[in-house]
C-alpha cells in the first residue's frame, strides 16, 4: 500500500529544505505587536506573509499575501472573513515586525540561491484555551441540532440523508451529514464526492467533521492514485494539530492520513520531498513522545524516513564531487 520515492531529489528549494539546511527559524525576531483596536473588538487575526532574505540572513522586502480576521479559534478560523476587520493594521504590523527579523546566512554554495519563505503570523487573543476547541461547534440551530441527533440515534439514515440535502444550502454541516448518512447506507463513492465538497466549502473550521472527513477522503483518494487530490485535502486540514489536540478520532486513523499524505508528496507531478521528509520526522517524534501510533505505522515512518535520508545523503555526495 505505502510507496517509497526512489527519484531524483532536487538540491535546493521550498519551505522544507530550508528547514533540513537550518535556514528556515530566524536567528533574531522582533516581537509582533497586536493592533490595540482589533484587540479591544475581541478580534483574532492570521497573516500570511512572503518573505526574501538575503544571503547575509538580513530581510529583503515582505509581503502580506494574505489576511483572515474573525472571532473564535485562529486555526479553525469559523466563519472569518478574508480582508476582514481590522485585516489592514494586522498586515502592517506582520510587515513592520517581519521586516526587522534575521536568519542564518546561506553557505558560499547556496549563495545567488533566491530564498523565499512564506510565514504565518498569528494574533491570538489571551485566556482560549485550545483544548475548548474540542466540544464541537457549528452553526445550527438547537431544533436542528434534536433532528440530527435523533436521526442518528435511531440509524435512520435515509431520513437523515433527506433531511440534510433538504437543507444542504444553510451550513456546511448538513453536507457533511449528507457524506455521512451516504457513506452508512453503502453509497461510498457518492459519500467521498460530499465530503470532499464539504471540505471545499468550510469543512476544515468544523474541528471533529473536518478531521473525519479528510480522514476518510484521503486514504480513498490514495488507493486510487490520486496524490493531487490527496495534497489537495492534505495540505489545508488540521490533521497535524488534531493529532496533538484532538480528543474524538482515533490518533491513528489521523497518523494513517498524515502518512498518506506526506507519501503523495513525493509523488506528485513537482515532488514535495523535503516537506515529506519533514511531515515523517514529525510523526516519528509524536510517536515516540505520546504514543497513539501503532507499531506498523512506526515501522512505515522509520522506512519512509531512511529512505529519504539515504537519497538526500547521496545527493549531497554527489554535489561535493
Amino acid at each position: 500500500m505505502y510507496r517509497e520515492f526512489r527519484g531524483s531529489l532536487p538540491i535546493f528549494g521550498g519551505k522544507g529544505y530550508l528547514e533540513l539546511l537550518g535556514l528556515k527559524k530566524p536567528k533574531a525576531t522582533v516581537p509582533v505587536k497586536y493592533p490595540r483596536s482589533a484587540q479591544e473588538s475581541g478580534l483574532a487575526g492570521v497573516v500570511d506573509n512572503l518573505i526574501s532574505i538575503r544571503d547575509d540572513g538580513s530581510v529583503e522586502n515582505v509581503e502580506a499575501l494574505s489576511c483572515k480576521s474573525g472571532k473564535g479559534d485562529t486555526g479553525l478560523q469559523l466563519h472569518w472573513k478574508t480582508n476582514g476587520r481590522h485585516c489592514r493594521m494586522f498586515k502592517q504590523a506582520s510587515v513592520k515586525s517581519l521586516t526587522e527579523w534575521e536568519f542564518k546566512p546561506l553557505t558560499a554554495s547556496l549563495q545567488k540561491v533566491p530564498r523565499k519563505l512564506k510565514w504565518r503570523v498569528t494574533f491570538a487573543l489571551a485566556g482560549k484555551p485550545s483544548q475548548s476547541i474540542n466540544a464541537q461547534i457549528t452553526d445550527l440551530k438547537s431544533s436542528q441540532v434534536r433532528k440530527i441527533q435523533k436521526l442518528t440515534t435511531t440509524k435512520d439514515w435515509p431520513a437523515l440523508e433527506a433531511y440534510a440535502l433538504k437543507n444542504i444550502e444553510k451550513s456546511p454541516v448538513f453536507r457533511y451529514y449528507a457524506a455521512d448518512s451516504a457513506w452508512m447506507l453503502g453509497n461510498h463513492q457518492l459519500s467521498i464526492e460530499r465530503y470532499t465538497e464539504f471540505l471545499e466549502n468550510g469543512g476544515y473550521s468544523y474541528w471533529h467533521f473536518g478531521t473525519k472527513a479528510a480522514a476518510v477522503v484521503i486514504p480513498h483518494y490514495y488507493k486510487a492514485g490520486n496524490d493531487k487530490g490527496v495534497v489537495k485535502v492534505g495540505r489545508p486540514s488540521l490533521l497535524e494539530r488534531y493529532l496533538r489536540e484532538g480528543n474524538a478520532i482515533s490518533k491513528a486513523a489521523v497518523a494513517e492520513s498524515l502518512i498518506l499524505y506526506a507519501t503523495s508528496l513525493m509523488f506528485q507531478e513537482k515532488p514535495e520531498i523535503a516537506e515529506a521528509f519533514t511531515q515523517f520526522k514529525s510523526l516519528k517524534q509524536y510517536g515516540r513522545r505520546y504514543g497513539g501510533i501503532t507499531k506498523d505505522q512506526m515501522r512505515v515512518i522509520n522506512e519512509q524516513i531512511a529512505n529519504l535520508e539515504a537519497q538526500i545523503i547521496k545527493i549531497g555526495k554527489a554535489k561535493a564531487k
